[in-house]
């Protein structure tokens, strides 16, 4: 199984999280949670989802 990795969009190429099993989009907040129940809140919005690769691109307001 291949969960999503969350990347901030302009720092390259270290994901901030990894595991993201759920993700809830409201505005400009971003929650997600890992597989193993860590919950984080972004302030910003989803720029890119790859399905491809798992990944998540996050864009700061």
């Amino acid at each position: 199984m291949c969960l999503a990795k969350v990347y901030e969009a302009t720092k390259g190429d270290e994901p901030i999280l990894e595991d993201i099993a759920h993700m809830i989009i409201d505005g400009d907040r971003v929650e997600v949670e890992t597989l193993f129940g860590e919950k984080k809140v972004f302030q910003g919005r989803v720029r890119q989802v790859d399905f491809l690769n798992s990944t998540v691109q996050l864009e700061e307001d």
